[in-house]
C-alpha cells in the first residue's frame, strides 16, 4: 500500500484506504495483511506507470539545469561582448584633487587638465542675529536666552595668584566688568557687541566653582589664545544668542517681534508653522520637507543657514503668509550666496584649451568621466592606455566559461544513470544522471557550439586562432570535447595593435560571441527549443498530464478494487462467525441431553 500511497501523493490524488478497517476477529486471518499483499500485486502496473511519470519528472528537471547553464554563459557574454569590456581604457593621474576614469570611447594619449572652480550650493543666512542685542545694563539674570542664569562663584588663577569672585543674578553686566576689571586690571575686561572680552599679559585660567555664569557668557568651551603677545579670553557667541530648544513664541519675546502660526513656502513648497515648536523642531520640519533645502543653526553666529541640497546656482525661495516668521529669524534681511558650478579646462597639447561645466562635481567628455575634489591651478598631467590586463582577464574568463560549458554539455550526454543501488537509495544528483543520455537536442547543442571554434568571422580577424585562442594543445579528447585554450603573448600582441579588431571579432554585429548569443537566446527563451520540451506547456509536461490521468484512473480502480476485496473478507468473516454461533449452540445442546440420561 504505500507504493499507493507515493503514486497518490505525487500526483495530488486523494486516495481513500479501506485498511483502517479490523478483520480476522472471527476467523483469525491477518486480514489487512492479507489485503495489502492482494493490492501490491494489484498495483504493479500503476507502479510501472508511475515510474514512467517519475522518469519524465527527472528529465525535466534535467532539461532545466541545461537551460540555467546556457542562460548563464548568455548572461556572461551580454557584457563580455561590448566595447567597455574588450576595448577597456585605464587612467594613469597622479592626484588628490581629481578621479578621472576612461571609457571605450576615449582616445588613447596625454592630456592636461586645470579645475578653475568646483561647485558650491546655493545659501540663505539671517542677516542679523535671532537673539537679541543686549545692553550692558542687562541684569545677569535676565539673560535667559540660551541658558538659565544663577548665582555663580569663580576661581580665576592670573599668573601664581588665584581670585575669586562672585557674580550674583542682580548685577549688571557693567557690574561683572567691574569686579572682573579689578583682577584683570582696568580696562582690560570689556564688554562689546554682546561678548565678554578678557585680556591679560599674564597666563590665566577662569573656573566655575558654582552657577552658570561661563554657560550664559558662552565662555565654557571659549580658547584662550595669544594676540600680540596678550592673552586673550572671548566669548563664542554674543550672550543674546538663543538655544535651540527655545519656543518661536520664546524667542518672539526675546525679540519684540509678533509671530503668528500659520505656513511658511521655501521654494513653492509649504511648511507648517507653530509658535509652540522649538527651534530645533522647525528646522527638522524644514529639513523633512521636499523643499530641497536644508537648515541648520549656527550657534555661535546665531543665525539661521539655509542652503540648496544641490550643487550649481539654484534659487531659494521664501514667501510668508503671514507668520512674520522671517522677520523674526533675520531671513527678510538675509545674506543670499548663489551657488557656483564646476569649471574644468582640459587639453590634449597644452596649448589648446576645452572649457567644460559642471553643476556638479561630475563632468563628462569624450569618454573621460572626471569627479572633481579640489582646485588645480597648475595643469596637471595624465594619460589614457589600452587596459590589455582587464581584457586578457575576460578573454581569460570567456576561455573558461566556454570550457566548463562544452565539458558539462559532453559529460551529460554521454553519462550513464546510476546502477547497484536500489531507486529509494539515490540522491537527486544520482537520480538525474542519465536523463540526457544521448539525447537528440543536447547532441545538436554540442556539435553546433563546438561548430562555432571554426566559424569564419567577416573582419580583420577572421578566427579565434588569430587571437591565440585555439584547441590544437589538449589532446586529442579535450579537442574532441570543444575545449579551448589561450595563447595570452599572441592575445597581448594582438591588443597592442588595436583592441578593436578583438572587439569587432567577438563583438561586432555578427561577431563570434553575437551568433553565439543568439543561438543560446533561441535555446533559452521562452517558446525556444529547451521551453517547448521541458517547460509548462513543453512535450514532456503534456506527456506527465496523460499519464497523470492514466494513473488517476487506476488509482480510482485499485481503490474500488480494495474496498471490494475488504467486503469480501468482511462476509467470509460474517459467515464463519455464524457457524461458530451455531457450534457453540449445538455443543450446549448436547451437554443438556447427556445430563437429562
Amino acid at each position: 500500500m504505500d507504493a499507493i500511497s507515493k503514486i497518490a501523493s505525487s500526483i495530488n490524488y486523494r486516495y481513500r484506504s479501506s485498511n483502517l478497517q479490523f478483520g480476522g476477529l472471527a476467523s483469525g486471518l491477518n486480514t489487512a495483511d492479507i489485503v495489502d499483499a492482494l493490492m501490491q500485486v494489484e498495483a504493479k502496473p500503476a507502479e510501472r506507470l508511475y515510474q514512467r511519470y517519475e522518469s519524465l519528472g527527472l528529465k525535466q528537471k534535467a532539461y532545466q539545469q541545461l537551460e540555467e547553464k546556457l542562460e548563464s554563459f548568455e548572461t556572461f557574454l551580454a557584457s563580455f561582448k561590448l566595447q567597455a569590456t574588450l576595448m577597456a581604457k585605464k587612467v594613469s593621474i597622479d592626484s588628490d584633487k581629481v578621479s578621472i576614469s576612461a571609457s571605450a570611447a576615449a582616445v588613447v594619449g596625454t592630456y592636461q587638465i586645470k579645475v578653475l572652480s568646483i561647485a558650491s550650493r546655493s545659501s540663505m543666512t539671517s542677516g542679523r542675529t535671532i537673539g537679541p542685542e543686549v545692553d550692558p545694563s542687562a541684569r545677569f539674570g535676565d539673560l535667559v536666552y540660551r541658558y538659565n542664569p544663577t548665582d555663580s562663584v569663580l576661581k580665576i588663577q592670573v599668573g601664581a595668584t588665584v581670585h575669586t569672585v562672585n557674580i550674583s543674578t542682580e548685577d549688571t553686566i557693567s557690574d561683572i566688568v567691574d569686579k572682573l576689571d579689578d583682577i584683570f586690571g582696568n580696562g582690560n575686561v570689556r564688554f562689546e557687541n554682546g561678548k565678554l572680552i578678557i585680556e591679560s599679559s599674564q597666563a590665566f585660567a577662569i573656573q566655575t566653582v558654582q552657577g552658570t555664569f561661563t554657560h550664559v557668557f558662552n565662555l565654557k568651551d571659549a580658547p584662550i589664545v595669544q594676540e600680540a603677545g596678550e592673552y586673550v579670553l572671548r566669548s563664542t557667541a554674543h550672550v543674546g544668542a538663543v538655544s535651540m530648544y527655545r519656543t518661536l513664541s520664546q524667542i518672539s519675546t526675546y525679540r519684540g517681534i509678533s509671530i503668528q502660526s500659520g505656513t511658511l513656502k521655501i521654494n513653492g513648497v509649504e511648511v507648517n508653522i507653530d509658535t509652540n515648536m522649538t527651534l530645533k523642531r522647525l528646522i527638522d520640519t524644514i529639513n523633512s520637507s521636499n523643499a530641497g533645502v536644508t537648515a541648520v543653526y549656527d550657534a555661535n553666529a546665531d543665525r539661521l543657514v539655509v542652503t540648496s541640497n544641490q550643487t550649481g546656482a539654484n534659487a531659494i525661495s521664501f514667501e510668508d503668509s503671514g507668520t512674520n516668521l522671517l522677520t523674526l529669524l533675520g531671513l527678510d534681511v538675509g545674506q543670499f550666496n548663489i551657488g557656483g558650478v564646476t569649471h574644468v579646462q582640459l587639453s590634449s597639447d597644452g596649448v589648446n584649451w576645452i572649457d567644460l561645466y559642471s553643476s556638479t562635481t561630475e563632468l563628462s567628455h569624450a569618454g573621460l568621466s572626471i569627479k572633481v575634489k579640489g582646485l588645480v591651478q597648475t595643469p596637471l598631467s595624465f594619460s589614457v592606455e589600452n587596459d590589455i590586463d582587464s581584457i586578457v582577464s575576460k578573454i581569460k574568463e570567456f576561455v573558461n566559461k566556454w570550457n566548463e560549458l562544452m565539458e558539462y554539455i559532453y559529460n551529460k550526454y554521454n553519462e550513464k544513470p546510476v546502477t547497484g543501488k536500489n531507486q529509494e537509495e539515490l540522491s537527486e544528483e544520482e537520480k538525474l544522471q542519465g536523463m540526457l543520455q544521448r539525447d537528440s537536442l543536447l547532441n545538436e547543442i554540442f556539435f553546433k557550439l563546438r561548430g562555432f571554434i571554426t566559424t569564419r568571422i567577416e573582419g580583420e580577424i577572421s578566427y579565434l586562432w588569430q587571437i591565440g585562442i585555439k584547441t590544437s594543445s589538449y589532446g586529442y579528447q579535450n579537442m574532441k570535447i570543444g575545449k579551448l585554450e589561450l595563447d595570452e603573448d599572441r592575445l597581448r600582441e594582438v591588443l597592442r595593435q588595436d583592441p578593436q579588431k578583438v572587439w569587432a571579432f567577438f563583438g561586432d554585429t555578427n561577431g563570434f560571441a553575437q551568433q553565439i548569443q543568439s543561438y543560446m537566446r533561441e535555446l533559452t527563451k521562452f517558446g525556444g527549443r529547451i521551453d517547448s520540451i521541458a517547460g509548462i506547456s513543453g512535450t514532456i509536461t503534456k506527456q506527465m498530464r496523460v499519464l497523470v490521468k492514466q494513473l488517476e484512473t487506476m488509482l480510482q480502480r485499485l481503490q474500488k478494487r480494495e474496498a471490494y476485496l475488504w467486503s469480501k473478507f468482511s462476509a467470509m468473516e460474517e459467515v464463519v462467525s455464524r457457524m461458530q454461533a451455531q457450534g457453540a449452540w449445538l455443543a450446549q445442546f448436547s451437554s443438556l441431553n447427556n445430563r437429562n440420561r
